[in-house]
C-alpha cells in the first residue's frame, strides 16, 4: 500500500536581498506563498518604494525595497526533520 506523502508543516521563505542580508518569512500553506507572491510582490518588483512584508512574529515589522531582493527560496519545514528540545 502506498504511503501518503507528508505533508509540511510551514513554509519558509528566504529573501536574499542585497548586500548579502537574509531576511525570512513563514507561511502555513503553500497557497498561502503563492498568493503572496503573486497578488503582493510579483505587481510591485521593480518598484523601489518599500513594501510591508507578512511577519508573523508579534512586536515586528519589515519592510523591503521589491527591487532589492535578489533571489527567493522556498523552505518546506516538516516538524519531524527538526529537533524537538
Amino acid at each position: 500500500m502506498p504511503r501518503e506523502p507528508r505533508k509540511p508543516d510551514e513554509y519558509i521563505v528566504h529573501l536574499m536581498l542585497e548586500g548579502n542580508h537574509v531576511a525570512n518569512l513563514r507561511f502555513n500553506t503553500i497557497e498561502e506563498v503563492k498568493s503572496w507572491y503573486a497578488s503582493k510582490f510579483k505587481p510591485k518588483a521593480e518598484d523601489d518604494e518599500m513594501l510591508l512584508m507578512p511577519m508573523k512574529v508579534d512586536n515586528e515589522i519589515l519592510f523591503v525595497r521589491p527591487k532589492r531582493i535578489n533571489a527567493i527560496h522556498v523552505e518546506p519545514i516538516f516538524s519531524s526533520s527538526v529537533e524537538m528540545f
